[in-house]
């Protein structure tokens, strides 16, 4: 697809659906690629929606927080309302649970920690998102995560409710009890979705478990908040308090800021034992199941704030009208690996040392060094190109290697102490990626590349206690990618 809108030559469709289309665009005047979101039709006719969605727009876009999406500009051409954005890749949280299931709480607390940020900047600036929700959240290189979709969807649905007469109010599965009535609300609310976004992403489903709207609306304004340790066996109990007071009836028993409820969510992890030793229960066996094997990398997809639906090419929006439906496109170049039923065994334990060890192999595809060659069960031996041990408090931690015959880089924890084990790739020719093992149960994480084979790769191993780093190993050197 190639025509003109204005200064902008659009190069593609992405997402389409009631509220308009979000496209992938070639901004002549600034020379750069842009995400391009022009409203329906109908809406610029409507003189208080226009007014509201410059008024959003405006305000969103003065919003410097690094897990914002800059708004480049917006405006109007020919009749149609837009809104210029940065192009960014990445894949919507919404997405990955239906993919992977729950998260472990390291990596809920990591992405609610982020959100709250992006919120707190907006609330600070009088700015209140009102459909905080998974396929609003897009997830981007290395774990960071944008929130999208600011303010401007609810004015959409007050514009077509006023010229149909229908009334779809945001998400029902996030919304909180005042915004079924006639009270004034305030941040507040988006408080409360994030305390049921955390809910999803420890237990896998939407809080309360109905999905008609009547059932839906009287559980949010007569229901108590759903237990997380009830509804995923393992999910340390300390979860419960902070999604009961986040999901409070009363907005004024809630936290007073989501970074509030991130710090009680960062808490709670402090407190509770280690989810990787002495055993979780059933929690354990459901997250190697459906283990996130976090190894985020471009997919190409596109976010849109300050009121736009946000559009990813894995995009699985939540079912409410006026969400933008992803078009067909070309294979991303770049995808995550999902586990395997047969990933690289188990391997021997490095000899403690003081500093991390890695000894290169030739250019040839070899095994292993000898500290992780020896496998541990009966599947085939694991080929590593490169593989790099990581040493901490002199006692070996885990081991990252590069396999060039199925051009994957992987990640092992080998430790039962509550750390967990990144591996991260660069080649000569600046693709980097990273593949992360947060539990020391089961067989190396392997997170799939695309690799030009005239290139080359290296690779290093950090270790991670929650966001914090506590050692990494030096880099390898490059080594061929071609066999």
């Amino acid at each position: 697809m190639q025509s003109q809108f204005g200064p902008y030559r659009v190069e593609g469709v992405i997402a389409r659906g009631g509220m308009g289309e979000i496209l992938r665009a070639y901004d002549t005047r600034h020379d750069r690629i842009v995400a391009l979101k022009l409203l329906a039709p109908h809406l610029a006719a409507d003189r208080e929606f226009r007014e509201r969605f410059k008024r959003e727009a405006h305000a969103a876009g003065r919003l410097n927080e690094p897990h914002v999406i800059p708004i480049h500009g917006y405006g109007e051409i020919d009749g149609r309302l837009y809104l210029d954005m940065r192009l960014v890749e990445g894949e919507d949280l919404g997405a990955r649970l239906n993919a992977h299931g729950p998260m472990h709480p390291n990596d809920v607390v990591h992405v609610i920690e982020q959100v709250a940020a992006a919120l707190d900047a907006a609330h600070a600036a009088r700015v209140v998102h009102r459909d905080v929700k998974p396929s609003n959240v897009l997830l981007g290189a290395g774990g960071f995560a944008y929130l999208v979709d600011f303010g401007i969807a609810a004015s959409i649905q007050d514009a077509t409710s006023r010229t149909s007469g229908s009334v779809t109010m945001g998400t029902l599965a996030y919304m909180a009890p005042e915004r079924f009535g006639d009270a004034p609300s305030d941040h507040r609310v988006d408080v409360y979705s994030l305390a049921c976004v955390l809910y999803q992403c420890l237990t896998g489903a939407k809080p309360y478990g109905v999905t008609s709207t009547e059932a839906l609306i009287y559980a949010h304004l007569n229901r108590e908040p759903p237990k997380p340790s009830e509804a995923m066996p393992g999910v340390p109990p300390e979860f419960d308090r902070v999604v009961a007071t986040g999901m409070a009836k009363n907005a004024a028993d809630r936290y007073r800021t989501a970074g509030e409820l991130a710090a009680a969510a960062r808490r709670a992890l402090r407190t509770t034992a280690p989810l990787a030793a002495g055993g979780a229960g059933g929690f354990e066996t459901e997250r190697r199941r459906s283990r996130w094997p976090i190894a985020l990398v471009a997919i190409g997809a596109v976010a849109a704030i300050a009121g736009v639906a946000a559009a990813a090419v894995t995009l699985r929006p939540e079912p409410t009208d006026g969400q933008a439906t992803p078009l067909p496109r070309p294979a991303p170049t770049t995808t995550v690996a999902p586990v395997t039923s047969a990933p690289p065994p188990t391997t021997s334990a490095a000899p403690p040392t003081t500093t991390p060890v890695a000894t290169p192999s030739s250019v040839q595809p070899a095994p292993p060094p000898p500290e992780t060659s020896a496998p541990t069960t009966s599947k085939a031996p694991y080929s590593a190109k490169i593989c790099k041990s990581i040493s901490y408090q002199g006692k070996s931690r885990g081991t990252g290697c590069f396999d060039a015959d199925g051009d994957f880089i992987a990640a092992k924890d080998t430790n039962k102490d509550g750390y967990w084990i990144k591996t991260r790739s660069e080649t000569d020719y600046h693709h980097t990626a990273e593949c992360r093992d947060t539990s020391s149960e089961g067989d190396y994480i392997k997170c799939q590349l695309q690799l030009k084979s005239d290139g080359s790769l290296r690779i290093m191993v950090e270790l991670w206690d929650g966001q914090k780093k506590l050692a990494d190993t030096p880099w390898t050197r490059y080594t061929p990618i071609g066999k």
